[in-house]
């Protein structure tokens, strides 16, 4: 076979190469967020479920490809996470709009099926979002912050980001998540008599902040508690009573299921 031949058939594979391995695109999840999700972190549900276009496309796009079956789309690690973060968000979304108008989506499926039983697909395999979230990510990435992170579709849970996860600004957008949600008076609070208020999501998952704990953060004592890893993250005050009454009485709010949603309208205001 001629060389010129040879070099233009490997020329072809080469190209062929570069364009299967294109970056995986959030781009329309990004859209999405930005134009339905509130500085609040609530989401025009209705509007969602009107104009379902562009979460369909990425439903769509998620369903072929994840880091699972096509990991030279995903450059490094935090890609891969910010994926299946992602995809958990985008989920939860296209859940509730398929299902809505509702009220919580414990309402979606018996016996929390919503989580447990109500099949996504992802990578062309199908998995709940019990799986993405306890086999997947929370195994795989060993990363805390997820749980300010992702959202479950309730009031109570994380503020929903307007913007998709990337992989590029991954570690900024998660400190900001832990930001926005310790000094979020509904998720950490102090309490009249000096008691430390929590969300629940800190007690069933406490021991991954402990477990996952940087060994290079300063501690109160000689060994970290959930309070020391939220202790850089906290409001001035806050962090200062808890630096002086480190065995302060803790307080696990009751979960609120009630939809995270804001309706439409002059004083809802996007921003």
């Amino acid at each position: 076979m001629p060389r010129t031949l040879l070099l233009h058939l490997f020329l072809l594979c080469a190209g062929a190469t570069v364009v299967s391995a294109q970056p995986f695109s959030h781009s329309l999840l990004d859209g999405v967020l930005r134009t339905h999700v509130y500085s609040s972190g609530m989401v025009d549900y209705a509007a969602l479920k009107a104009h379902p276009e562009s979460l369909a496309a990425y439903i769509d796009s998620l369903a072929g490809t994840s880091p699972h079956n096509r990991p030279e789309r995903f450059a490094d690690r935090s890609h891969g996470l910010a994926y299946w973060m992602n995809a958990y968000n985008a989920f939860v979304l296209w859940g509730v709009v398929e299902a809505y108008p509702v009220q919580s989506v414990k309402d979606i499926g018996i016996l929390s099926g919503f989580f447990n039983r109500r099949d996504f697909q992802a990578g062309g395999k199908d998995l709940t979002l019990n799986h993405i979230e306890n086999e997947i990510i929370r195994p795989v990435y060993q990363e805390p912050r997820i749980h300010f992170a992702i959202n479950c579709g309730a009031f109570s849970c994380p503020s929903l980001g307007r913007r998709a996860y990337d992989g590029a600004a991954l570690e900024a957008q998660l400190e900001q998540a832990v930001v926005r949600f310790t000094n979020d008076a509904k998720h950490v609070r102090l309490g009249p008599d000096g008691e430390l208020h929590l969300s629940k999501i800190l007690e069933w998952y406490g021991q991954d902040f402990v477990d996952w704990f940087p060994a290079e953060r300063p501690k109160i004592a000689a060994n970290p508690t959930l309070i020391d890893y939220l202790l850089p993250y906290l409001p001035v005050a806050t962090a200062a009573h808890l630096r002086r009454h480190p065995g302060v009485r803790l307080v696990y709010n009751d979960y609120d299921w009630a939809l995270n949603e804001q309706k439409s309208g002059p004083r809802a205001q996007r921003r």
